[in-house]
């Protein structure tokens, strides 16, 4: 008696059914791996950030003072350190921001010798690093291209340098408080980063508390100008910009949908000028941002060549719903997009009867809660979140 052993297959129907449902789990499982690496980068940057802090305070700790914003007295020798203007590497002095002398606190000594080989070659004509990356000032080292990953937020997709002749990137920044953001440099009194040839100053100028200060905060990277229409909050150019302008002309630049609907930013000659680049330039308009629209906010600045704009530059991250702030006393805290920043229409000018009152007002902050956070000595009686 033969026997006939029937073979069983997949209809094409089944098979149909089984690829339906391994796609219907993937699909949900894709938003959960998703969200999982994104806290993981976002715990990551959290972690950078405490460690710009401990930088900060480590700095504090050894010249008494906090970084400068613009004639760095502590970078350089001995000999330099009461350098002015006149001095023969004064000069280049001026352009050195606050970031270059944390270098040493956050394990990039050989980095901050080279620098500091270049302020004291007086065969140099300036830092050059600041606006080239393949500067070395006879260090041997590329200053402008070295890349740091503690002072790059893995969100950021253009926080890494992606090869060693481009310029340097950089998501943290010093917060200059609730102000415009001035041309070139200038004394921020409403910071505790101040222009070394004025002053110093240090945690005694803290005086709404060390947890009620914020002192750097994230800031999105721009490669080049192509990158406008992946700014968070958007970005555009106000030529009309000025020290005292009301927030609200800044985000008028922008419509619903997040793009420019004035001048786009273009040109070949502007990549090296973008926020985020040249992190060791005491330019405020490239490495710092202010307390005065709430993060994710439109950016505007009054010039494409960003180095040399007016601006106000707005905290930023691809952090959903806002970004990482430092704290004085070295605690890092997420602050919500929605926080009360006050009314961005309001006229400083007219309120305070000075033509450059975000320098010159010392009262509390006009603009809520978060510029009163941005603030050591507004007076304000507001806490951190």
């Amino acid at each position: 008696m033969k026997i006939i052993v029937k073979k069983y297959a997949f209809t094409l129907v089944e098979l149909l059914v089984v690829i339906a449902i391994i796609g219907v789990l993937i699909a949900l499982l894709l938003p959960a791996v998703q969200a999982a690496r994104e806290a993981a980068r976002r715990s990551q940057c959290t972690n950078n950030l405490k460690q710009a802090g401990i930088a900060l305070h480590n700095h504090h700790d050894t010249y008494k003072y906090f970084p400068n914003s613009s004639y760095q007295s502590s970078m350089g020798a001995t000999t330099l350190l009461g350098a002015t203007a006149t001095d023969p590497n004064g000069n280049w002095r001026i352009r050195i921001g606050a970031l270059a002398p944390m270098m040493p606190f956050m394990e990039q000594t050989a980095l901050f010798d080279a620098m500091r080989q270049t302020v004291e070659n007086s065969a140099v004509s300036a830092c050059h690093w600041i606006w080239d990356a393949n500067a070395t000032g006879g260090s041997g080292i590329r200053i402008g291209s070295q890349p740091i990953s503690t002072i790059q937020c893995p969100s950021d997709p253009e926080s890494r340098t992606k090869k060693d002749t481009e310029m340097a990137r950089c998501n943290y920044r010093p917060v200059l408080g609730d102000m415009i953001i001035p041309n070139g440099l200038a004394d921020t009194p409403r910071s505790i980063f101040r222009r070394g040839d004025i002053t110093n100053v240090g945690f005694d100028a803290i005086t709404d508390g060390t947890s009620n200060t914020i002192v750097f905060a994230e800031g999105v990277i721009w490669n080049d100008p192509s990158d406008t229409p992946r700014i968070i909050g958007g970005a555009g150019i106000l030529t009309s910009l000025v020290a005292n302008s009301k927030p609200n002309v800044c985000t008028a630049l922008i419509n619903g949908s997040g793009t420019i609907t004035s001048t786009a930013i273009t040109g070949s000659d502007y990549p090296g000028r973008m926020p985020g680049k040249r992190i060791y330039d005491a330019r405020l308009a490239v490495l710092s941002v202010v307390t005065v629209l709430p993060p994710n906010s439109p950016t505007c600045g009054s010039n494409i060549q960003w180095d040399n704009s007016i601006s106000l530059n707005t905290v930023s991250s691809y952090h959903t719903g806002g970004a990482n702030t430092l704290y004085g006393d070295d605690s890092v805290h997420f602050t919500s997009q929605t926080i009360n920043a006050g009314d961005p229409s309001f006229d400083v000018a007219t309120e305070t009867g000075s033509s450059n009152p975000y320098k010159d007002y010392r009262g509390p902050s006009f603009w809520g809660v978060w510029g009163a956070l941005g603030t050591p000595k507004g007076g304000e009686s507001v806490t951190g979140p």
